[in-house]
């Protein structure tokens, strides 16, 4: 009797582990393609903020890039300490 009884908790513990396998597989699968869906997402959407950054910064259409964006004053004497 005593027989009996292990073999159908050994063969619910099978089962149930070979639920719990399936069950992490697929949770597993998900994640993974959330994961790269979420990637994939991140990188088409630079690439749209980047071509859109010029344009939005200007107030025309024909704008092209300078380089250098920035370009110091020049430095002239009332600038400058002078000791006499």
């Amino acid at each position: 009797m005593n027989n009996k009884r292990v073999k159908k908790i050994r063969g619910q513990v099978m089962l149930e582990s070979a639920l719990v396998v399936v069950a992490m597989v697929l949770l597993l699968g998900g994640i993974l393609k959330i994961w790269l869906w979420g990637n994939k997402q991140i990188v088409e959407r630079q690439l749209r903020y980047n071509a859109s950054r010029v344009a939005a910064g200007t107030s025309s259409d024909a704008y092209t890039l300078q380089w250098p964006v920035y370009a110091p004053p020049a430095l002239t004497e009332n600038d400058v300490l002078l000791e006499r």
